[in-house]
């Protein structure tokens, strides 16, 4: 918690208006050409002075596009940036020159009043989940609070992280930018993906945009959607792990990425969620299925079990339901009896879950 007020200090003291600057938010800078490198540099001075414009001189379009967004997707404690503009000045019908016209939904003033609120939304969280490690049980945490308790709201209009850190709703954007701005002050490197939904199943349709995390937890990048995990909340009443620390592989079988810089191959699979924690079964067998059930019960997940393949799901369907199997396994890992057993099954993710 201390790291938390010493970093809020810090920024404090060297930038007048952005919080949590800590080091770790460069990905996308590190990714653009020396061009748009230049065109970032001057954009970020500006927007952190509140300066209204810049004289760009001949720095292609292009370029400044690309440094603008990857600032906003850098840096989500910039949230007063509301867009810019590119002017051509002319004399005698000639062109005399360039520059961008940058514009602010608030002034100095209330920047810094919303920044006060934002320290103490920000460590009322961090207290919250309980941990400031950078780990992936913190992200962890952290994912497991968003699901818990945020709202997707698709008539919020502010796409910045102050709405959900003040309100709790937002739209993926916003959720995208908090997630990342709380982990960027734990110190732990995080960045903004942008794409598109392929697959509904209770998410925002596929048609709008859509944005997540990329984090980095043990030397490896991975994706991260809170979003997705909300929407699927609010439709089955369980959080879906499937958007945490997930593979490249993983996340196309949901998400469509169309990203401003390129992005790393996400291949590590150590942090799934059920790999993690010892949650799945690669070949059936009853006591491998009981083990996975009964150290998720400990967990307070319920007796719960992913399997990797379709082959070991089948049988363990077979054994346990079809040919009431599950009333004997209960009896010998357990020594209870139930009269009634229900399950329910994700064909999505192959998460078998008992209801006894």
């Amino acid at each position: 918690m201390r790291k938390v007020f010493l970093l809020l200090i810090l920024l404090l003291a060297f930038l007048p208006f952005a919080l949590c600057a800590s080091g770790v938010d460069t990905f996308c800078y590190d990714r653009l050409d020396n061009t748009a490198q230049l065109a970032y540099e001057a954009l970020y001075y500006c927007m952190t002075n509140l300066a209204g414009s810049w004289n760009c001189g001949s720095m292609p379009q292009e370029a400044i596009r690309q440094a603008y967004e990857c600032i906003l997707m850098d840096h989500p404690e910039i949230f007063w940036s509301d867009g810019y503009t590119y002017v051509t000045s002319y004399v005698n019908n000639e062109i005399s020159g360039h520059r961008i016209e940058l514009e602010y939904d608030r002034d100095a003033k209330s920047i810094l009043a919303a920044n006060a609120e934002l320290e103490k939304a920000l460590v009322d969280i961090v207290r919250k989940i309980g941990r400031t490690d950078k780990s992936y049980e913190t992200v962890r945490a952290l994912y497991d609070h968003f699901t818990e308790n945020f709202t997707y709201d698709a008539l919020n209009l502010d796409q910045s992280m102050y709405s959900v850190m003040m309100t709790g709703t937002g739209v993926c954007a916003s959720f995208a930018r908090a997630f990342e701005f709380i982990l960027q002050c734990l110190d732990i490197p995080c960045t903004v993906v942008r794409g598109r939904l392929s697959s509904e199943y209770g998410m925002p349709g596929s048609t709008l945009g859509h944005e997540w995390n990329l984090v980095f937890l043990n030397g490896s990048w991975y994706h991260v959607d809170v979003t997705s995990a909300i929407s699927m909340r609010h439709e089955t009443g369980q959080t879906d792990y499937r958007f945490l620390c997930a593979t490249t592989a993983e996340i196309l079988q949901t998400h469509m990425i169309d990203n401003v810089v390129p992005l790393p191959d996400c291949s590590d699979s150590s942090l799934n969620f059920y790999n993690y924690y010892g949650l799945s079964v690669e070949s059936y067998s009853r006591e491998a299925v009981a083990s996975c059930m009964l150290r998720a019960m400990e967990m307070g997940l319920g007796p719960l079990v992913k399997f990797t393949n379709y082959r070991a799901l089948t049988e363990a369907v077979d054994d346990l339901f079809t040919n009431r199997g599950i009333f004997q396994a209960i009896k010998d890992y357990t020594g209870l009896a139930p009269e009634h057993v229900e399950y329910s099954l994700d064909d999505r993710t192959l998460v078998l879950r008992l209801i006894v």
